[in-house]
């Protein structure tokens, strides 16, 4: 099943969307702000991150410009939830990479269908590798030296000089 991040810096927010998302299964990893979201998302294996707009230090915006610019993270479905309906909120979130933008009050059954919507996104969820593995082949990636250049590279290069 998914693993989805709760970040949001209210426990009983937190804890609403932890209980109607277990209900259908998922796992839940939380976090009470942008840092703590972060330190989750570093470990690997979260599929969705579920992203309030008000939080301590950072914003939800600013943690959306923060994955989206991580490329271990950049194709992680997120879903802003957030009771703050002004059109430039949900805008600007939309523009920081959000996939999606819950306004708070909501139900359980939109909430759901939503970031399961989310998660079946070719380039997500199930059609993707989880994070963890992404991270991994990032890792890796960056730990392979370039390939030597040949005598040939080699002589085009000084004539272009």
């Amino acid at each position: 099943m998914f693993t989805v991040l709760i970040a949001d810096d209210e426990v009983d927010h937190r804890d609403l969307l932890a209980l109607s998302l277990r209900r259908f299964g998922y796992q839940i990893v939380t976090a009470n702000d942008a840092r703590g979201a972060l330190d989750v998302l570093s470990r690997g294996g979260v599929d969705a991150a579920l992203i309030d707009v008000r939080m301590p230090g950072q914003s939800g915006i600013e943690l959306c410009r923060r994955i989206r610019s991580d490329p271990a993270l950049e194709s992680l479905p997120i879903m802003v939830v957030s009771a703050d309906v002004h059109r430039d909120r949900i805008t600007d979130a939309l523009h920081a990479g959000a996939d999606d933008y819950l306004c708070k009050p909501f139900g359980r059954d939109e909430l759901v269908a939503r970031l399961g919507d989310l998660l079946r996104r070719p380039g997500t969820g199930a059609a993707r590798s989880t994070s963890a593995s992404r991270v991994a082949l990032a890792a890796a990636r960056h730990a392979v030296p370039p390939a030597p250049i040949t005598r040939y590279e080699e002589i085009q290069i000084r004539h272009s000089a």
